[in-house]
């Protein structure tokens, strides 16, 4: 009795002549894939923070620079101007990002909107805006976002930011410092992360205006 081939023709598939025999395997390979796929857990969501430095401690009686203070956008370089939260292994290391936990907004964008509001309880000027709404400004102030990273291996945020107050009229420099801050994470996860960035912020904010406060500014230049 002659024993039958359970896979007795050729296929032809985009051309190819093909065995069914190997079109039923491929097949089979496929929908155990398939099933794989769909036993993997899926990854987390996006998770989106905020820095919230709250106001300033205090109020000036007078402000040191009278009349209207533009806060420009802060510039950064590179991944320090991204959404994603930027970690580095050690102090000094190269810099990588989480994956799934961002900043609400970029991180320059998020600061100077944090800043102006800052400086408008303190009663840094009589008037703190954005370049945004067109006004002619007396002074203005510049950043630059040097450092605003996690450093995994000492448990500790890196907050490093450059500000400058110029006469917008002509362009007298009246107060150019950098402010650090290394502040430790007090709590495990990426919670504990942002709230000392967020500590740091308040920190350099806080030294910034202390600064400010000992300029003698007298009144804008005619």
């Amino acid at each position: 009795m002659t024993e039958l081939d359970p896979c007795p023709s050729v296929a032809r598939v985009a051309g190819l002549r093909i065995h069914p025999c190997l079109v039923k395997r491929l097949g089979s390979i496929a929908l155990l894939l398939a099933l794989a796929a769909c036993a993997l857990p899926a990854p987390p969501p996006d998770m989106f923070y905020r820095i919230e430095p709250g106001p300033a401690a205090s109020r000036f009686a007078k402000p040191p620079l009278p009349g209207v203070l533009e806060v420009q956008r802060l510039t950064a370089d590179g991944v320090l101007d991204e959404r994603a939260i930027t970690v580095a292994a050690r102090d000094g290391g190269p810099l990588s990002h989480y994956k799934y936990d961002l900043w609400s907004d970029p991180p320059a964008m998020m600061l100077q909107d944090r800043l102006a509001r800052f400086l408008t309880t303190a009663g840094a000027a009589d008037r703190v805006l954005s370049p945004e709404l067109g006004v002619l400004a007396d002074w203005t102030l510049r950043g630059k976002l040097h450092r605003l990273e996690h450093l995994a291996d000492s448990s500790q945020v890196a907050v490093d930011i450059e500000l400058s107050v110029v006469s917008a009229h002509d362009g007298t420099l009246v107060l150019l410092e950098d402010y650090s801050a290394l502040v430790p994470v007090g709590s495990g996860g990426i919670d504990g992360v942002v709230a000392a960035m967020e500590r740091g912020v308040s920190q350099v904010f806080g030294r910034f205006l202390a600064d400010l406060g000992r300029v003698r500014a007298g009144g804008p230049p005619k």
